[in-house]
């Protein structure tokens, strides 16, 4: 299995699979990690990139710019965490934050519209 990358460089890959916080985990035995930080952190590289088995395209990944990670396996195996831009785990949670100040403000403006229905109703 390899990737092919945007500038059509390459690179052996045991597996590429997107985990459940959206982020892409890539394994390979084949390069070092300083290889596997540069290649990685290259945002025009890694802004798509294609994977294939036996010629066979198994899946393409666009916009994983954002290194977030090189993890050390057992059995000189390295893994590559990234995500897309805007969107990882931090910026997930600043934009949960504002949705949920805005829905407690939703929510205060609806407890005074039905505070002031009941008056009216009661009069």
């Amino acid at each position: 299995m390899k990737i092919t990358f945007n500038d059509a460089t390459e690179l052996v890959v045991q597996s590429a699979s997107i985990r459940a916080d959206g982020s892409l985990l890539i394994k390979t035995i084949s390069a070092t990690e300083e290889e596997l930080r540069s290649m990685f952190q290259d945002e025009f590289k890694t802004k798509k990139m294609t994977v294939t088995e036996r010629e066979s395209t198994v899946a393409t990944y666009e916009n994983y710019t954002n290194l977030n990670a090189l993890v050390k396996y057992i059995g000189g195996i390295l893994g590559v965490v990234l995500y897309k831009s805007d969107e990882t785990p931090e910026d997930k949670l600043e934009a949960l934050k504002k949705e949920n100040a805005e829905l407690k403000a939703n929510m205060d403006m609806l407890k005074g519209c039905i505070l002031e229905m009941s008056e009216l109703v009661y009069q």
